[in-house]
């Protein structure tokens, strides 16, 4: 298992939560390699706590996907560059669900069980619920997903990120280095869950290293 270990200092330059942008930036130069382009799943804020931005302030583009109205209208305004697809992600199919819009926006959610398992553990309250048109993920990876390729990926839905994950068709969208939210958060910190592990050695993947809510696979075929 190969391990980056520098994680403090390189996180002061980046601008994720847990500095997961700078230390994938890092590890793809000492390979030799840069991020062209990425997938940014549940992209959320354009800057604050962005998995992408420092990629796309450095000239990448990709595609991002935000089920917040409100939230894609910044993204086009703050990064013109990439394709801003306002939709929410789910496993399969298509039509509406209802997106539950919390006061933290990270925490917004498709997800009933997740929305009550943020309000058990009081970090977050519902503002509002609206309405939003939705669509399984390998549709969108096939209408959307750059053409040339996915150097970086980050997935953050919120309580369907396993579910999406778990029919992703790894043999057509092959990211070089994977970035999910691998732990469930509460008032009492973090708790990994294990089956993201395992889900992602079957598809030959393996973990470069974890940030507190992250962890960060790397594609075993290079």
């Amino acid at each position: 298992m190969r391990r980056f270990i520098d994680l403090k200092v390189h996180a002061r330059s980046g601008f994720a939560q847990f500095g997961e942008d700078a230390s994938v930036a890092s590890y793809l130069r000492v390979l030799g390699r840069s991020c062209r382009t990425y997938l940014d799943i549940g992209a959320n804020d354009p800057v604050r706590h962005s998995n992408t931005y420092l990629f796309y302030r450095d000239g990448a583009a990709g595609s991002l996907f935000e089920a917040n109205p409100a939230i894609a209208r910044r993204l086009r305004r703050k990064r013109p560059r990439d394709t801003i697809v306002n939709v929410g992600v789910v496993p399969e199919g298509s039509g509406t669900l209802e997106l539950h819009v919390m006061d933290m926006d990270g925490l917004s959610t498709l997800s009933e069980q997740w929305r009550e398992t943020v309000a058990s553990h009081d970090m977050a309250t519902s503002l509002r619920v609206i309405e939003v048109p939705v669509l399984g993920i390998n549709d969108l990876l096939r209408r959307h997903a750059p053409r040339e390729g996915v150097d970086f990926a980050s997935l953050d839905i919120e309580g369907l990120d396993f579910d999406v994950l778990k029919v992703w068709d790894f043999d057509r969208w092959r990211p070089f280095l994977f970035c999910i939210e691998t732990a469930t958060a509460s008032r009492s910190g973090f708790a990994r869950d294990d089956r993201f592990g395992t889900l992602m050695a079957a598809r030959d993947y393996q973990p470069l290293f974890q940030t507190f809510a992250n962890t960060i696979f790397v594609d075993a075929r290079g």
